[in-house]
């Protein structure tokens, strides 16, 4: 019971409702239902083409000018719900946003060859049967795989599979996906670009419900769910980058299980990695790579001396291993990519499934 009534206490504050994001542009309107975003045709991207008119401009300005607002909001609401776990001048990446319709809007096709509408809706031609098909297959592996019983072991095993195709769909065409229907530069953008509408739902969604079980139950423990639920508790939490206060809160409650084997070391490692680069800029395991000039490397660490040391006692594959490991599963690193014309914020990047 006092363990409970810690854990509450302890997540109050994250179960707070953020601040509303701010109302969408009219533009957008059309591809709305229910509260969620279908791209549509991309009609509301029309102004980010040459042949558009002073109007599709304007609206095209507008919906720029509304992320880069969601954005603020974002930040502004990720930095007050930090402070309350004591945490200060955190590094606040434009990644990840907690609403679920700007983080739909803001998943933009990129980059784009297309110079004209007309070039671009050939692209959306050739792209739409193919993300449309992938989606549904989705959706359809998420009801087949859906829990049969109602224990939260059997939740947490089911949970991340929508997600961990979609995500790793975000390759398409590289390393595990290298076998996917080829495309066009620009269709293949826009295939991605629905997919990662999907999956930020799909982010969302599954944060929410994780927030709900931690704050009743505390984090799950091997010794209550098993050793695979558990470590499907860690990826949704790894993936939860909407939310890193909730991520840092995790991180805390996971850290004294370490030691009584509660929780794995690995996925300790990999969640204070994600949740320091965002608070500090800096990892301490090498876990979170990034592609640089073609190449992928470890993001910033704590200490470099140090990191072989780190990675062996948390029981993480050497540094040189693990980076060729993601280059075979996820290909290797394209060339850094021309920046997108500017249209306020867009998507944000990609994990891969496992990272």
């Amino acid at each position: 019971m006092g363990r409970l009534l810690i854990i509450t206490v302890a997540l109050a504050s994250l179960s707070a409702a953020a601040t509303a994001a701010p109302p969408p542009p009219t533009s957008l309107a059309p591809y709305v239902r229910g509260g969620d975003f279908e791209p549509g045709d991309y009609g509301w991207m029309r102004g980010r083409f040459a042949d558009s008119t002073p109007a599709d401009k304007a609206a095209w300005r507008e919906i720029g000018n509304w992320l880069t607002a969601c954005h603020e909001q974002d930040e502004a609401d990720r930095r007050a719900k930090l402070a309350e776990l004591n945490v200060a001048g955190a590094r606040i990446e434009r990644n990840a946003i907690s609403d679920p319709l700007c983080a739909a809007v803001a998943h933009l096709p990129q980059p784009l060859a297309a110079n004209t509408f007309a070039e671009f809706q050939q692209a959306l031609a050739a792209a739409k049967p193919v993300a449309d098909t992938y989606l549904m297959a989705v959706a359809e592996a998420e009801r087949i795989g859906r829990p049969r019983r109602p224990d939260l072991a059997d939740a947490l095993l089911a949970r991340p599979l929508g997600e961990q195709m979609l995500r790793t769909a975000t390759g398409w065409g590289d390393g595990v996906m290298k076998d996917a229907p080829a495309l066009t530069p620009d269709a293949r953008a826009i295939v991605v670009a629905r997919i990662g509408i999907a999956l930020s739902k799909r982010d969302h969604d599954n944060t929410e419900w994780l927030k709900a079980i931690v704050s009743e139950q505390g984090w799950p423990r091997i010794s209550e769910v098993g050793e695979p639920a558990s470590q499907q508790a860690w990826l949704l939490v790894q993936h939860a980058d909407a939310d890193p206060a909730f991520q840092l809160q995790a991180l805390r409650l996971m850290e004294p299980l370490v030691a009584t084997g509660e929780v794995g070391k690995r996925n300790y490692a990999y969640l204070y990695d994600r949740v320091m680069l965002k608070i500090t800029g800096k990892q301490r395991f090498a876990t979170q790579a990034m592609c640089r000039a073609g190449k992928r490397l470890p993001q910033p660490v704590e200490d470099e001396k140090a990191v072989d040391r780190l990675r062996a006692e948390f029981e993480l594959d050497p540094l040189p291993s693990y980076l060729a490991g993601m280059n075979k599963t996820f290909g290797e690193c394209r060339p850094d990519p021309p920046a997108m014309p500017p249209a306020g914020a867009v998507s944000g990047d990609a994990k891969a499934p496992d990272a």
